[in-house]
């Protein structure tokens, strides 16, 4: 009998179009710290460009909001992710952007056990006041009162040291944003902790997706909870990034309920092409030191300024208002029209309506976080600033357009496309169960897995099933492939 014919190979999904260019240019006082940490680390300059516009709108969130036209007063908070796969540098990046945050955090954190101590000290003072105060009023209701008033509020705790938050539940989030400073950042390298933990559970994402949303809005939290009690809290800001793998960007954005609530149109998302392979050793320029120290200085700087509050609630925001300048305001308004007629069917971003309906925001937001950064003081977002919003706009709704095919993709698709690749590079062309889970993939780490990502391949013609027994590593297997010539 003649062998049945292969399976003719089919791809395991579409491949995905090349990454754009980011445009560092239009980081303007931004662009030499990105490019020396570029230049440092070899990661890819996306990466880098996310990681430095993210730490420097955490910087400047809490000096600023923008007005933009017919849209409104607008915080200048943002949402970055940046997807790429283990050894792209991703924790090296972040170390070196956030590094002036980590040093302040040092700190705060020096001075908040002095602060502690002199706060509980105050309070139980207050407290003795108090009992004082309403013995000496012998009864008299009004007295009792007017003692109490004289007395004072009760001294309120310092805000906690901490300024990041890596895996914070939507509860937690609140929390801080109540009992420390009015703004904060969820900031981690490793996106896996927050999206596999509590804040994206199954319980839990939808509240944490709803929370993400109204920060970016600039809105009052309203919360009312059992334990946590009741919380309006108005003027808060977050600025959120977060470093993701594949597998795990795919589990978080192929999400329909939270690109249902606008959470991805909220989202500046990255996933550029990898630099592995090609990070051959090199010394650091040295140009890079002094860059990245004039950029450390000017980002605590920005940190050190106290935040803009209310005067009689030091504990809400109320950022001045950033104008744009009239050449900016043109600028602004021909993007705004001519990216609302691509929402259009058929339109370049019909595709990504949601995303692009907020994508002149967006520009908005980016040209006023550079100005922030560039001048503390500033009150009108110049032209070329403007100019800089909507050429980085413009790269995010590129990368959004290219990328909004691959939440599709299934987990194990992408599985199978990882096994193929380890399989391919083995020297031995057949490979049993076993072999795949024991010394394969960590991800296949079970019979049960890895049996159904090699059925994928096997479906899809890259893999053939050889018969029962044959002798493979030695031994006779029960289940065991060889890759299809």
């Amino acid at each position: 009998m003649r062998d049945a014919p292969a399976a003719e190979k089919r791809p395991l999904f579409r491949p995905m179009p090349a990454a754009p260019e980011f445009p560092v240019a239009a980081l303007g006082p931004l662009r030499d710290p990105v490019e020396a940490i570029q230049m440092r680390t070899q990661a890819p300059v996306a990466m880098c460009g996310n990681s430095v516009l993210a730490a420097a709108t955490l910087a400047v969130q809490a000096q600023r909001d923008v007005e933009l036209p017919g849209g409104g007063r607008k915080p200048l908070t943002a949402m970055f992710v940046s997807v790429a796969d283990s050894g792209e540098r991703k924790s090296a990046v972040d170390k070196l952007a956030l590094a002036p945050v980590y040093r302040i955090e040092e700190e705060w954190r020096a001075e908040h056990a002095d602060a502690h101590r002199r706060y509980l000290n105050d309070k139980e003072a207050w407290k003795e006041a108090r009992e004082a105060a309403k013995k000496k009023a012998k009864g008299d209701r009004a007295a009792i009162r007017d003692a109490l008033d004289t007395v004072g509020a009760e001294p309120q705790q310092p805000p906690h040291p901490m300024l990041l938050l890596a895996d914070p539940t939507p509860e937690a989030l609140v929390m801080h944003l109540r009992d420390g400073r009015p703004w904060a950042g969820v900031f981690t390298a490793e996106g896996g902790i927050l999206a596999g933990g509590a804040a994206f559970n199954d319980e839990s994402r939808m509240r944490t997706g709803a929370l993400f949303n109204v920060l970016w809005d600039g809105e009052a939290i309203r919360r009312s909870r059992v334990l946590t009690g009741a919380a309006y809290l108005p003027g808060r800001r977050c600025t959120a990034h977060v470093m993701l793998q594949q597998v795990v960007a795919d589990r978080l954005f192929g999400d329909p309920m939270l690109d249902g609530i606008g959470m991805l149109a909220r989202t500046l998302l990255v996933a550029p092409e990898s630099t592995a392979g090609t990070r051959l050793y090199r010394a650091t320029p040295a140009e890079c030191r002094p860059t990245l120290e004039r950029y450390a200085a000017q980002l605590d700087s920005r940190l050190r300024r106290p935040p803009a509050t209310k005067p009689d609630d030091p504990s809400v925001l109320d950022p001045p208002v950033l104008r744009l300048h009239p050449d900016a305001e043109r600028l602004w308004i021909a993007f705004y029209d001519a990216v609302e007629a691509q929402l259009l069917p058929g339109g370049e971003f019909a595709s990504i309506k949601a995303f692009g309906a907020k994508l002149a925001e967006h520009a908005g937001r980016l040209a006023a976080v550079l100005t922030v950064y560039a001048d503390p003081d500033a009150m009108e977002v110049p032209a070329a600033m403007m100019a800089n919003g909507i050429d980085l706009a413009r790269y995010y709704a590129a990368e959004m357009l290219r990328l909004q095919g691959a939440c599709t993709v299934s987990i194990d698709l992408r599985l199978a496309a990882r096994l193929l690749a380890w399989w391919q590079a083995r020297p031995d062309p057949r490979c049993h169960l076993a072999g795949i889970y024991q010394r394969g993939l960590n991800a296949l780490g079970d019979a049960a897995t890895a049996r159904r990502i090699a059925g994928i391949l096997e479906e899809h013609g890259w893999l053939q099933r050889l018969p029962a027994c044959t002798e493979v590593d030695g031994a006779p297997r029960r289940d065991a492939w060889v890759l299809a010539p």
